[in-house]
């Protein structure tokens, strides 16, 4: 049942969805809102499933279920089998010593066969500290795992709907669909993660072309309808440039984009497409591309994925564009030799087509499983490396707060260096505050004493106090703040440490949006409700690296993952001044500069001693934050910032900066910093 009517502009609206995604993956700039592409390919399937579906109902009165799924295997699996492949050995070659990288391309590569890929992106990305998702060569397969999972629960319901409620079939998918959009709304402000890649919430995108499938088919063309295809067009334009601007998406986010193709797709199904519009969905270009979508769609993320893990710094423009290009080679190249022959093979059953992909699909998974257990990694590289992946405090789940936490009281007591005793030495803040927690246990063992934080990720410890200028708490980081200044104002704690992440500036730039004054002012007014806190001790701004430790490490870049001395001074400068300011005007608080102990005359390195000096790009490993506390404990003063002029050196030639001509970026923005959305940007 699929000799359905051939119609170009279906291949047009293809070719308009796989352009905007490919043009907002190159650079977001240029599409702000390309990556609701997916959202009309969605519509798309829909649209085309249901067609099918129908057909085949009204014309034997059931639906051979086998027969559609072979036709899915045949349309699908080819095309992806040969790019996962390909990708998990050009992963070999090039990523092969890059540790966590590298692991993720290949649990993804089996998430992606066995079409559950969304879920396993979910997973990966909805946790504070996971990895950015944007480097994954094989993220962009989510949405064909959400297709896959729509496409064995829609034919189903469809025929229970066709069966038992004939002249009602709409009514109730319009239902169906109206409760997935209710659930997306739902998710999206709760668990974003779910709402972006489950297919339930996906499910009344999909829906709405089944919906345009569903409706009739007047005998002819009708006058009325020609505004069909040129408003549709225009509302897909328009949300590709407005969308990131419309608020949550997906849910009530993704309704223009989906609206759209839904009436793209009605002037197609009511063969209103005359005029200019149709002429240009029928053009030859426009259907060229529409053809290859499917295999351009799959060829072009792991690319610059790729391309984007082998970087320190963003490629320029013009050359992600010649890997768009390069991927519209290979694309043409898929569909010619990969999609086609598959697709119209005959002579072969459903039910031996399903045999044979389920065949291959083991075989794939099986070399899938071989070629990421390939170990390229040196065995004292990966050693330290792997070290340096799981050298934090281990108590984070039970003693520190997720900014997704709503807190309800702290646990001082339970997660205190010494169970049971009381603590008297406090460590609060955000996750970086969480990281010197060994620091801490050490400070306190030396008095014998007992220690106990209060922190959260992206929480800075400003107490309730909002400071102009400063980023806005969320509610939980306030709950936090006002329950630490209740014990620190209670008299049992003697010494308190803060630590969180600092703005950083550039030599020469300007800061951070937040601002360091304002974020000192913050702190500095939550400081002085605690005048009965003998000692506090704020720990300074560490380096960053541009890269993970243990990527730096595995892959013996070490070099080129650290930052000039020259451009952390510079860089930080601000930020000291500003907390020398603050110590001197009140007495009980002191700055800890640990730059000493975490940089050398030239180079903030990755490692010291054997160990590494971070468990990822700039948090302290927990053997630092220990090695540390020796060294401060051994001679405080060489760490302590007093009042007074800090210079920092001139940059020499070539100098504050990684290489000459070339300023490092700024700190990574995945860790430390207050999270809105589970990503930095809208995904593929």
């Amino acid at each position: 049942m699929s000799n359905l009517k051939y119609r170009p502009e279906i291949d047009g609206l293809r070719a308009i969805a796989v352009l905007a995604v490919v043009i907002y993956h190159a650079d977001p700039k240029l599409l702000p809102g390309g990556f609701v592409g997916v959202d009309v390919f969605f519509v798309i399937s829909g649209y085309l499933i249901t067609l099918l579906l129908a057909a085949e109902w009204a014309g034997t009165g059931r639906l051979d279920f086998t027969a559609f799924y072979a036709r899915r295997a045949r349309r699908i699996l080819p095309a992806l089998t040969v790019l996962v492949l390909t990708v998990m050995l050009a992963a070999v070659l090039l990523l092969g010593r890059y540790g966590e990288v590298f692991e993720r391309i290949g649990e993804s590569a089996v998430a992606s066969l066995l079409f559950l890929a969304n879920v396993y992106f979910q997973l990966r990305s909805g946790g504070y500290f996971d990895a950015p998702v944007d480097g994954m060569a094989l993220l962009h397969l989510w949405s064909l795992s959400v297709e896959e999972q729509f496409y064995l629960v829609y034919p189903l319901l469809l025929a229970l709907l066709l069966r038992f409620f004939p002249g009602g079939v709409k009514r109730r998918l319009v239902v169906v669909a109206l409760a997935s959009l209710l659930l997306a709304e739902y998710w999206v402000h709760i668990l974003p993660e779910r709402a972006f890649f489950q297919m339930p919430a996906r499910f009344w995108e999909l829906a709405a072309g089944a919906l345009v499938a569903l409706s009739a088919v007047p005998a002819a063309a009708r006058t009325r309808d020609r505004w069909l295809l040129p408003v549709g067009v225009a509302v897909i334009a328009g949300a590709y440039w407005l969308t990131p601007q419309w608020g949550y998406f997906p849910a009530s986010g993704a309704l223009p984009a989906v609206v759209g193709a839904s009436l793209v797709l009605l002037a197609v199904h009511r063969q209103a497409v005359s005029g200019m519009t149709g002429a240009l969905l029928r053009s030859r270009p426009f259907v060229a591309i529409g053809l290859i979508s499917y295999s351009l769609y799959l060829w072009h993320w792991p690319l610059l994925a790729i391309d984007g893990n082998l970087r320190f710094d963003p490629a320029p423009l013009s050359w992600r564009l010649v890997l768009c290009a390069i991927a519209l080679g290979l694309a043409w190249l898929s569909w010619r030799y990969v999609e086609l022959p598959f697709r119209h093979a005959g002579g072969m059953k459903p039910r031996r087509v399903l045999l044979i992909a389920a065949a291959a699909t083991l075989l794939a998974l099986g070399a899938v499983v071989f070629l990421a257990k390939l170990d390229l990694v040196p065995p004292e590289a990966r050693r330290v490396s792997e070290q340096a992946r799981a050298d934090s405090p281990a108590n984070r789940d039970t003693c520190s707060f997720d900014y997704s936490q709503a807190v309800e009281q702290l646990r001082p007591r339970a997660c205190a260096s010494r169970p049971g005793q009381a603590p008297t030495v406090a460590y609060w803040g955000d996750s970086h505050a969480w990281a010197w927690q060994p620091f801490a246990w050490r400070l306190a063992e030396a008095s014998d004493q007992s220690a106990a934080g209060a922190t959260m990720n992206s929480c800075p410890p400003t107490g309730d106090v909002e400071v102009k200028g400063a980023r806005r708490a969320s509610p939980n980081c306030l709950a936090l703040n006002r329950l630490a200044m209740e014990w620190l104002a209670s008299g049992e704690v003697d010494t308190l440490i803060v630590a969180q992440r600092w703005p950083m500036g550039t030599p020469g730039g300007e800061l951070e949006p937040a601002g360091v004054k304002a974020q000192v002012a913050g702190l500095e007014a939550a400081l002085k409700q605690l005048s009965g806190v003998r000692r506090i001790m704020v720990m300074g701004p560490l380096p960053f690296l541009r890269r993970p430790a243990p990527e730096c490490i595995s892959t013996g870049r070490e070099a080129d993952c650290s930052i000039a001395r020259s451009y952390h001074d510079q860089a930080t400068q601000a930020v000291r001044n500003q907390l020398v300011g603050m110590a001197a005007r009140n007495s009980n608080v002191e700055i800890i500069d640990p730059t000493e102990f975490f940089c050398d005359t030239d180079r903030c390195t990755v490692t010291r001693d054997g160990y590494a000096l971070y468990w990822d790009d700039d948090h302290i490993s927990s053997t630092a934050a220990r090695e540390f506390a020796k060294r401060y404990l051994a001679d405080p003063a060489r760490y302590t910032l007093r009042p007074g002029p800090h210079p920092s050196p001139p940059p020499q030639a070539g100098e504050g900066a990684d290489r000459p001509g070339e300023v490092p970026p700024s700190p990574s923005p995945i860790h430390g910093r207050g999270k809105s959305c589970p990503h930095p940007s809208p995904l593929p």
